[in-house]
């Protein structure tokens, strides 16, 4: 497939009956959640005058959504996902209005936990659910073109979320960051009603269907593409003060590696491309270690910088590719819950790369520490592409 015929895919997808509102409540769902983490390293220092009380917040947050994505996803393949994105926005929107009244009020830091734990979990299903009501209402000729514009449209909600976090913090104070979380998970609660829902698809209790049995190799591609890109969160800053440079960089330098992304999902999405997706997956992932490899490696500023956005470009096909290929291998009544199961994934993934930096950086040294990154990176994407095909010779 040519470019061009590419690009009519995508205006196929965007033509699409249902597409405004699908499009209004993933951005409704998504950039709360990109906001997120940082919203509440910022409130826990509110409540708390302490910037590492703000991090257990962000920590539970994202570790109650690995926890229950998979359960929570599940609920979307066997209920209509505008009344589930309705009930579980709208639950989430509350507990994000009681962690901000909370924060402003003499509230035990226990409080604030249990609150962000609620509000991380509770919706974690909404990202697969509906990824899946995508690829329900879009033809399945434009899936890869489908695919490919939500990977997209979530790389570029997680450039924007911190972004505007700081500035609602810097401009009115963090409560008020929250508080807009909350707006924004509410609007998203109304605006399912007006979502174009065929319902989820007829179970066949003939036919049962091991979901993570078929499914975690790709879970563990995720996973590694994730273990990259938090790699380069956590570390960049060190690596960049290593070769001489200011630390405060790292800001800019990743807004840029996010519109890399951007541009690699949509270029990577205009056509088809030799090989199965599994295939796909497995050479990207590779390639974004390779080159985070080289640049934990490289000695000068500019060659980190070039070097972490050329990583970049292959982030988010490598994420379209692992979502196409866990959508080719089970039956549309377990869509949901396997794509909850790659979000919880990658979530892991960037939890562990955290770990590991956090681990290595002091001990061994900032280098050192995004190369053990790389090389469990690598091990994952190499184990799960050889299970895949292991698997595949069996069925």
């Amino acid at each position: 497939m040519s470019t061009t015929e590419g690009m009519r895919g995508y205006g196929a997808v965007v033509r699409t009956p249902g597409m405004r509102a699908w499009t209004l409540v993933v951005l409704c769902q998504r950039l709360p959640i990109a906001m997120s983490p940082l919203a509440l390293v910022y409130l826990g220092h509110l409540a708390a005058s302490s910037y590492a009380a703000g991090a257990v917040l962000a920590a539970v947050f994202a570790a109650a959504e690995a926890v229950t994505a998979g359960p929570m996803g599940r609920r979307f393949d066997r209920r209509p996902a505008r009344s589930e994105i309705r009930l579980v926005l709208g639950v989430q929107a509350i507990l994000f209005v009681a962690i901000a009244a909370s924060a402003l009020t003499p509230a035990p830091l226990w409080l604030l936990v249990l609150l962000s734990a609620g509000a991380g979990g509770v919706a974690s299903g909404a990202h697969g659910g509906l990824r899946a009501l995508l690829v329900r209402t879009t033809d399945p000729a434009t899936h890869h073109a489908a695919l490919s514009l939500e990977s997209t449209l979530t790389t570029l909600l997680w450039a924007v979320g911190p972004a505007v976090v700081g500035l609602v913090t810097l401009a009115a104070g963090a409560a008020w960051s929250i508080a807009l979380v909350a707006a924004l998970a509410a609007a998203g609660a109304l605006a399912a009603g007006t979502l174009a829902d065929p319902g989820p698809a007829p179970d066949d209790p003939e036919a049962k269907v091991r979901v993570w049995h078929r499914t975690w190799p790709a879970l563990l591609q995720e996973g590694a593409v994730m273990v990259c890109v938090g790699a380069a969160y956590t570390g960049l800053p060190g690596l960049l003060e290593s070769v001489g440079t200011e630390g405060t960089v790292a800001g800019p330098l990743l807004a840029v590696f996010a519109l890399a992304g951007l541009a690699g999902g949509l270029v990577y999405g205009s056509r088809t491309w030799p090989g199965a997706y599994r295939t796909q997956s497995a050479v990207l992932v590779l390639a974004v270690a390779a080159v985070l490899g080289l640049a934990a490696v490289a000695p000068t500023a500019g060659l980190v910088g070039a070097l972490v956005v050329l990583s970049g470009l292959a982030g988010t096909p490598a994420l379209t590719a692992r979502a196409a290929g866990v959508q080719q291998l089970l039956p549309e009544r377990t869509w949901a819950a396997g794509f909850s199961g790659l979000y919880a994934a990658g979530g892991v993934g960037f939890g562990v790369a955290g770990l590991v930096v956090a681990g290595l950086m002091d001990a061994a040294g900032v280098r050192v520490a995004l190369l053990a990154c790389v090389a469990v990176a690598a091990l994952g994407a190499v184990v799960g592409a050889a299970a895949e095909a292991r698997i595949r010779r069996a069925r």
